[in-house]
């Protein structure tokens, strides 16, 4: 948690347009203020300042590489996206299958399954629609849907697997 809370302090001193240690020190306080508020959002059980250190001290430069990894990706599968979707739009045959998937889930946090959520909704050609009651199953929609097992198994290894090394 070194580095949201590094960043959170990052973003107050640029805000702020100052950048002295007492402006760190305060932007540092802010930082565990909203991860504290947030808690609950992205873990399961309650606050406690022992389990807080424990990933506030935990590899910060494994956890930023790990996010510089999946932003990069993300970004990759966007642009990756928009190119097929651009080819099938502008084909002069419109040949989509589209259809509606469903993804069983091995995520079990709330703030995983968002990500992937969201993940799948910013890749053009797909949706996220609904997850289900119990958490369980992810179900979207994709423009082109060929095999469906090939859309599963690409979406919880490409995916998943990713948010999961995030966000358990």
């Amino acid at each position: 948690m070194l580095t949201p809370n590094l960043l959170l302090a990052l973003a107050w001193m640029l805000l702020n347009k100052a950048f002295g240690l007492a402006d760190l020190i305060v932007g540092l306080s802010f930082g565990f203020l909203v991860i504290r508020v947030s808690w609950r959002a992205l873990h399961s059980e309650p606050f406690s300042l022992r389990r807080y250190f424990r990933f506030y001290t935990r590899r910060p430069l494994q956890t930023t590489w790990l996010w510089i990894k999946f932003l990069g990706f993300g970004l990759v599968e966007i642009v990756k996206a928009n190119i097929a979707v651009t080819k099938a739009v502008l084909s002069p045959t419109l040949k989509l299958r589209p259809g509606i998937v469903a993804i069983p889930l091995d995520l079990k946090s709330d703030a995983g399954i968002t990500t992937l959520a969201n993940l799948i909704t910013l890749t053009p050609g797909t949706v996220t629609l609904d997850v289900s009651s119990d958490r369980k199953t992810l179900y979207i929609h994709a423009l082109e849907v060929g095999d469906v097992e090939q859309l599963r198994r690409d979406t919880k290894e490409l995916f998943e697997r990713r948010v999961q090394e995030l966000l358990p």
